[in-house]
């Protein structure tokens, strides 16, 4: 399994996630999704939940 198959950057996750990319940056100054920081990129993990949803306990 190819690890690039496994992250996106912070452009590909506001088109998935519906929102600016300025505000996923935020997100990951934040802390509020995982991510690292290379030079001035942040990678994200592909598969988390979009950061706001919250969770349904039935």
């Amino acid at each position: 399994m190819n690890p690039l198959n496994e992250i996106m950057s912070t452009e590909e996750a506001s088109r998935l996630w519906g929102v600016h990319q300025d505000h996923v940056k935020r997100l990951c100054r934040e802390g509020k999704v995982i991510c690292r920081k290379f030079g001035k990129t942040y990678i994200l993990q592909k598969n988390q939940p979009r950061p706001g949803m919250r969770k349904v306990v039935i």
